[in-house]
């Protein structure tokens, strides 16, 4: 797949302004048929260059994981008072807390109003659509329970925003102690040694090897922390770019492979595995649909292989369990509560247990990762300013005593 930025008008002349965004596609030839799929006529369509994906990480225009937040929460209150679909988006549209998220409920009203369902309205707008959420919309204009849907699909985003709020606040506070030391011995290397440096080298005489490294070491820091900084930070805007499917399986496997944070990953493929199924079977999806929607939606390609080779299992004839058991999908204690559920009789409220358990596991480990990386930054610091005291000690002893010969 590549990454292409493309302008669009829409097949409606009536519509109006041009449309801009970024999609993968297999070519562009794919891309245009897409795009004209969703009554769009590309009119530029060209691969992502670097300016291209900056604007688009930015752009204001882009809608947000907070938008799609607030979207279905909002949907799902109005329908669950029975508020019409219509007058239920009319009002998201007024109530829009942000002028490109009333113009896409706008279009989504538009789209309803022209006899579109409400999936393929979603469908449309990346921001909103996801696999998973577009399958239960499906599910639910056969089923006829819209609201139980968008219901759900609130849920799975209250669930998804939990998970990652609980590995990303552990792990904030132990990432900005490593940025503070990180400061700190760069400050080290750029003010306070160099000032250090003139004045041995001003007494003369020759320095003992620590002094000479020290000083090496701090000239090579003060442009390559920078350096280091800038290349991250241009990384992680422009993953789309770098990170190739083979890249990303081979990163996967090595992290799943590592001690403690291997099973911290793991965990977290498997809180999304099981949220994401139970949501879609509880809103009437069949259990086949269930997986195929879960590997879509996982982040790791090792996590997602072995969902396509359940998906075969469970075609076989294989139970659930014991497909999910057998090829690693889950941790074992979630793994165990799934097992448990399914000779039960209860597979949905299994999969809603397997899902906080495995978020109580990453809470858990993430703790104990505090638990090491906390002493481990201190004593990094602390090494680093003894280090750099103790050379810079001997330099100015070594000098004193050559001059006083």
């Amino acid at each position: 797949m590549t990454a292409f930025a493309y302008t669009a008008i829409p097949l409606d002349a009536r519509a109006g302004a041009l449309i801009s965004g970024q999609r993968d596609a297999r070519d562009e030839s794919a891309l245009r048929a897409a795009l004209r799929n969703e009554g769009l006529i590309a009119i530029d369509v060209r691969p992502v260059h670097i300016i291209d994906a900056l604007r688009y990480q930015f752009s204001a225009d882009r809608l947000r994981a907070r938008d799609a937040a607030w979207f279905y929460s909002t949907l799902r209150l109005l329908l669950e008072n029975r508020v019409p679909l219509e007058s239920a988006m009319r009002t998201v549209e007024e109530l829009a807390p942000r002028p490109r998220l009333a113009h896409v409920a706008a279009e989504i009203r538009e789209a309803l109003r022209a006899g579109t369902s409400l999936a393929d309205a979603v469908d449309k707008h990346p921001g909103l659509a996801s696999a998973q959420r577009v399958a239960l919309l499906r599910a639910a204009s056969e089923s006829g329970r819209l609201d139980h849907a968008v219901a759900l699909i609130d849920t799975s985003i209250s669930n998804s925003q939990r998970i990652r709020t609980t590995v990303i606040g552990r792990l904030l506070y132990p990432a900005i102690l490593l940025l503070a030391a990180i400061g700190a011995i760069w400050f080290l290397a750029v003010r306070v040694i160099p000032s250090f440096a003139e004045t041995l080298l001003t007494l003369g005489g020759t320095l003992p090897w620590q002094t000479r490294l020290t000083l090496e070491l701090a000239t090579v820091l003060a442009w390559l922390v920078p350096v280091i900084f800038v290349f991250a930070i241009l990384l992680g805007a422009l993953r789309h770019l770098w990170l190739t499917p083979r890249i990303r399986e081979r990163i996967a496997s090595v992290i799943l492979r590592t001690p403690i944070v291997g099973s911290l990953a793991w965990n977290n493929q498997g809180a999304i595995v099981c949220d994401i199924m139970g949501t879609l079977i509880e809103g009437g999806a069949d259990l086949i649909a269930a997986i195929d929607q879960s590997r879509e939606v996982v982040t790791s390609p090792v996590i997602a292989g072995r969902l396509e080779v359940v998906r075969s299992k469970v075609r076989e004839g294989t139970p659930i369990d014991q497909a999910l058991a057998d090829h690693a999908v889950l941790p074992p204690m979630a793994s165990a509560v799934v097992r448990a559920g399914v000779r039960s009789g209860d597979l949905v409220g299994s999969l809603r247990r397997a899902t906080n358990l495995c978020v109580e596991r990453q809470e858990a480990i993430t703790n104990r990762l505090l638990t090491l990386l906390e002493p481990a930054v201190i004593v990094l610091l602390a090494g680093t300013v003894g280090w750099v005291v103790y050379s810079l000690v001997t330099g100015m002893l070594a000098i004193t005593d050559v001059g006083a010969l």
